[in-house]
């Protein structure tokens, strides 16, 4: 039969004709369409982890007492630390939502002596992350945090 049918036409050569090759070709296009949806998500992820990594590392040359923190998803965390001991963290991940219709960008910061944990996040679609958004939630929880950090431990 023929090869580069349509959805609908694989579907009525498969369920109308009987041929067994429309469904295999079904199986190929749909492997083919989970493949690029994977990879266009890939890519929105890496256009947030792009303003994390350039944020990363304009965090650390403005405050020496941060160091990056490996960790083990699509994100980075940050810990402060004054007198030789942890006194704050940040963090920012990026996950799908619960639904898989979007992606979140979550913050969550602590410092002690000024706050306890603080839990933040903004939702996108899947395929139109706003990365102008991205940076000013990015911007806005390192802009609460250093602002505490250096009211608590600027000068100690």
């Amino acid at each position: 039969m023929n090869s580069g049918r349509g959805e609908f036409t694989r579907k009525f050569d498969r369920d109308i004709l009987g041929d067994a090759s429309a469904e295999e070709e079904e199986r190929a296009a749909q492997q083919a369409s989970l493949k690029a949806e994977d990879r266009a998500l890939n890519e929105e992820f890496d256009k947030i982890l792009s303003v994390l990594d350039y944020r990363a590392k304009w965090l650390t040359r403005r405050f020496p007492e941060a160091r990056s923190v490996d960790v083990d998803f699509r994100g980075r965390s940050f810990e402060f630390s004054s007198g030789g001991k942890v006194r704050g963290r940040i963090q920012f991940q990026t996950r799908l939502t619960e639904s898989h219709q979007g992606i979140t960008v979550e913050s969550t910061m602590d410092l002690e002596g000024a706050f306890p944990r603080r839990h933040d996040y903004v939702n996108f679609p899947k395929e139109r992350v706003q990365i102008d958004r991205v940076k000013r939630f990015v911007e806005t929880k390192l802009m609460q945090f250093a602002s505490d950090w250096q009211d608590r431990y600027g000068n100690a």
